[in-house]
């Protein structure tokens, strides 16, 4: 049961970690988005627009993969803090098992 508790506990740190991660690859995605829009309202040519949006294109894509990395990295690492406590009970019953 405490390994359960245990489970549960860092399932919800866990969450809420990934929450804030995902809010912050949101807020930096809505800021970029609105950055750009602004510089689109100042452009002067066709050609200059087109430099833009594919400047802005290319360094979305790149921070899209960076985001992704990070989420994949703490999603990871989270499903092995959740599984860590009962692997450790399950570990330590099958011990007292051979022991006995």
């Amino acid at each position: 049961q405490k390994a359960f508790e245990s489970t549960l506990e860092v399932a919800k740190t866990t969450r809420n970690e990934v929450s804030l991660k995902t809010i912050a690859a949101l807020r930096a995605n809505a800021e970029a988005g609105f950055a750009h829009l602004e510089a689109l309202v100042a452009v002067k040519s066709p050609s200059e627009f087109f430099e833009l949006q594919a400047a802005f294109v290319n360094k979305q894509i790149d921070t899209s993969v960076e985001q992704a990395k990070t989420l994949q990295a703490v999603m990871l690492r989270a499903t092995e803090d959740v599984s860590m406590p009962i692997k450790d009970a399950f570990e330590k019953a099958l011990k007292n098992l051979k022991a006995a």
